[in-house]
C-alpha cells in the first residue's frame, strides 16, 4: 500500500490518461455514428429535393403551355359555337320543311 501512496501523482496521471483516452474513444464512436446518420439524412434530402425540382419543372412547363392550351380551347369553343349556329339553322329549316310536308294532311283531315 505504501507503493500506491508513494506514487500517487504518477498513478493519478496514468488513471486520468486512461479515462481521457476512454472518453475520446466513446466520443469518436458517437461522432462516427452521428456522421453516418447525417450522411444518410443528407442523401434522403437530396433525393427529395431532386424529386421536388422535377415536379416544379413539370408544373412550370405545364404553366408555360397554358396560354397555348387556352388559345386552342378558345378556337375549339368558337368552332363549336359556329357548328351550333349551323345546326340551329338546319333544325329551323327541317321544322319548316316538316310543316310544309304536313300541310296537305290538313286538307285530308288527318
Amino acid at each position: 500500500m505504501d507503493v500506491v501512496w508513494d506514487n500517487a501523482v504518477g498513478l493519478s496521471a496514468i488513471l486520468l490518461g486512461l479515462l481521457v483516452v476512454a472518453g475520446l474513444a466513446v466520443l469518436g464512436i458517437a461522432g462516427f455514428r452521428l456522421w453516418r446518420v447525417v450522411r444518410r439524412a443528407q442523401t434522403r434530402v437530396t433525393e427529395a429535393g431532386a424529386a421536388l425540382t422535377a415536379e416544379a419543372d413539370r408544373l412550370q412547363a405545364s404553366l408555360a403551355a397554358l396560354p397555348d392550351r387556352q388559345a386552342e380551347m378558345g378556337a375549339a369553343v368558337a368552332s363549336l359555337q359556329r357548328r351550333a349556329a349551323a345546326l340551329g339553322v338546319l333544325a329551323t329549316s327541317a321544322g319548316q320543311a316538316a310543316e310544309v310536308l304536313r300541310a296537305p294532311l290538313r286538307y285530308i283531315g288527318r
